[in-house]
């Protein structure tokens, strides 16, 4: 049974971030988590036995402070999140998904395409984008409109792949910038 020591588990999984953030999902390992993280060898290996449980443990974590940091941007809004609150959490989470987090969605882009050949991370990787499409569904309902699921999942993939563009190709998008790309994908998609 791996040590449950929730601290070390997160700087370590931290620091498995930063190498799939820099080198790929192909530069994890157990010893370059060892190392990044100044931790003494063989210690990434008792939290986290195998690499699939290491790169699940990755995803997990990048899930955890994606929806945390959610929460407390939704924490700091007074009143209902209604879909113009919606609108603004967006824009600020897709600003700072490629600055202030760049590594963090780096590291999830490279996590998603090894999700394609491996079925377990997968699975981890669906639920979480399913629990995102419930924060979507409630601040529409709260503005009086009901969205179609085909209209928040096509919302959610469009945003993903707006998130890639920014982060891989950010050049293409220049003359947009976050807020002004989440209010048009929003317009495009729910209409208003």
């Amino acid at each position: 049974m791996p040590p449950v020591n929730q601290q070390r588990r997160d700087a370590l999984a931290d620091a498995a971030i930063a190498i799939v953030a820099s080198e790929g999902s192909h530069g994890l390992s157990h010893r370059s988590v060892d190392e990044t993280a100044a931790v003494p060898r063989g210690t990434t290996s008792n939290y986290f036995r195998s690499r699939d449980a290491l790169l699940e443990a990755t995803v997990k974590r990048i899930v955890h402070l994606h929806f945390e940091w959610i929460g407390e941007l939704r924490a700091k809004r007074e009143g209902e999140l209604d879909r113009t609150a919606l609108m603004e959490i967006l824009a600020q989470v897709l600003d700072e998904s490629v600055t202030v987090h760049k590594d963090r969605y780096r590291a999830m882009m490279e996590l998603l395409l090894e999700g394609t050949r491996r079925p377990e991370l997968h699975a981890t990787l669906v639920e979480t984008f399913t629990s995102g499409v419930q924060l979507v569904h409630e601040a529409h309902k709260a503005d009086g409109v009901e969205p179609t699921d085909v209209q928040i999942h096509l919302l959610r993939v469009i945003y993903v792949g707006t998130l890639f563009s920014f982060i891989v190709l950010p050049e293409t998008l220049q003359t947009l910038g976050p807020a002004e790309t989440t209010m048009t994908l929003m317009n495009t998609v729910l209409g208003r």
